[in-house]
């Protein structure tokens, strides 16, 4: 687990917002800036990690809370974020992780965010082939500490599509290819 924050971490603190007018399509740049106002070292753990399969942060409450600027899931994506362990989401931040393919997971028991420790080396087991199956609760290992804990998601169908794709843009080209996305508007038309 690369991060370990607490409540009500804002989309701000996750990509500050002065910095994304400038550079928001320089997503690689852009994301030297990720975190910085909570942990300077974030981007070069990231970086060093990323190739490696990537990491989970842990979040208490209201985790993305502030504005719904997507760059907030996105850069942290680009970085190589695969699942964020929160006790709560913000609404839009948790749609916008599951649009970047980041999986928004939830603690089952919310004191089990008082056990982790930054650092400590997470594995969620089985979470690709459980959301295939349709379930929505998985088991968390932390190798660190030998011991486990409990996590769920309340994703859509929908949501859990996208985020097998990879992300809406993937899931996008997954149905376009399949020529599954222009149904609902040939439909309403006469």
């Amino acid at each position: 687990m690369l991060l370990k924050l607490g409540d009500d971490v804002s989309t701000d603190e996750i990509m500050p917002a002065g910095l994304a007018l400038a550079l928001r399509s320089n997503i690689p740049e852009l994301a030297r800036f990720a975190f910085s106002q909570v942990d300077e070292d974030f981007y070069d753990r990231a970086i060093e990690i990323r190739e490696q399969g990537g990491h989970v942060i842990v979040g208490g409450e209201n985790y993305g809370q502030g504005s719904s600027r997507e760059h907030g899931a996105l850069v942290p994506a680009y970085l190589g974020l695969r699942a964020v362990v929160a006790k709560a989401f913000a609404r839009i931040h948790g749609q916008n992780l599951v649009n970047f393919g980041v999986a928004p997971l939830l603690f089952c028991d919310a004191s089990d965010h008082d056990v982790i420790e930054q650092g400590d080396v997470l594995r969620i087991q089985g979470l690709r082939e459980g959301l295939e199956r349709g379930e929505d609760a998985f088991t968390v290992r932390n190798v660190t500490r030998d011991s486990s804990f409990q996590v769920r998601h309340d994703l859509s169908d929908r949501q859990v599509r996208v985020l097998l794709a990879g992300g809406l843009v993937n899931d996008f080209r997954v149905r376009a290819a399949a020529g599954q996305t222009g149904q609902r508007a040939a439909a309403s038309q006469p």
